[in-house]
């Protein structure tokens, strides 16, 4: 059984890109005879009797209805495999507005507004994930957790500097190993943990007294097969193929800032600039 979650069309793990990539997966799936689920808002055109199910939501890489219809299929779906089931998922940027389930009582709305709010106040990528997680059933690990016993397998595409499983598409398949405290440490920063709503302060409050504590996955193996660091390395291969010196300067790049080609202390961590012809390589 193969799952796929994601913002960006580069899910399979073919050479391809775009819409030629999306038909080449559905082709392979149809041939293999297994059964897909497919998040992503736009058309998606199937032959008659697919086995291919397509579920479309989260526009604009915002959490919707549709998206929160999805994700609750999803659960339904890996609730009902055996330890004799291989769950395959594939995931890449964009997983968490596509997997929305909110713990009860925290409602879609809630959680959006959240969500809305730590962004705007300048949470970082790995801050607000961690909020997610804790409000989320199957964020977090979450969703390998409702597919024990079956064995898990998730192909990933990172979109986070540094390649944090546990933070990519808020890490469905991932135990988080964040505590509720760290999540009332980020609500403080930003100023809002005052205004949180009644059921958010529930679903915390909950998970801060859970006898089991948080829940493991070692019927899952996670890999990463598509970063910036592989990108890198692979451009930096192709330029020195191509004759030219080739000089990475960053795999961390983020936000918004000068150019690194344009600055000449970039160059110092090499001591002088590189010859000519040269290919400075960054991300």
């Amino acid at each position: 059984m193969e799952l796929l979650l994601g913002q960006s069309c580069i899910w399979w793990p073919m050479v391809g890109e775009g819409r030629t990539l999306i038909s080449c997966g559905i082709k392979t799936m149809e041939r293999s005879g297994n059964y897909l689920i497919w998040l992503q808002k736009g058309e998606m055109l199937l032959k008659p009797h697919s086995r291919v199910q397509v579920f479309e939501g989260a526009e604009d890489n915002l959490p919707d209805r549709d998206a929160l219809r999805a994700a609750l299929t999803i659960r339904q779906l890996a609730e009902g495999l055996t330890a004799d089931d291989l769950l395959l998922v594939l995931i890449s940027g964009g997983g968490s507005a596509l997997l929305p389930a909110p713990i009860p009582p925290v409602t879609l709305e809630e959680k959006q507004t959240l969500t809305r709010l730590l962004a705007a106040r300048g949470a970082t990528i790995q801050e607000l994930n961690t909020i997610r997680k804790a409000l989320s059933q199957l964020k977090g690990g979450g969703l390998a957790q409702a597919a024990y016993p079956a064995q898990v397998v998730s192909l990933i595409l990172s979109d986070v500097v540094g390649d944090p499983v546990e933070v990519i598409a808020s890490g469905p398949t991932v135990a988080s190993s964040h505590s509720v405290q760290d999540c009332l440490h980020i609500l403080n920063r930003y100023g809002l943990r005052a205004a949180l709503p009644r059921s958010v302060k529930t679903v915390l409050s909950r998970a801060d007294s859970d006898p089991h504590g948080p829940h493991t996955c070692g019927h899952v193996l996670n890999v990463i097969i598509g970063s910036n660091v592989l990108a890198l390395a692979e451009a930096q291969r192709q330029a020195e193929a191509l004759g030219y010196q080739a000089v990475v300067l960053s795999a961390a790049m983020q936000g918004w800032g000068t150019p690194a080609a344009h600055r000449d202390d970039r160059y110092q961590c090499h001591g002088h600039p590189p010859l000519v012809p040269a290919a400075l390589v960054m991300a």
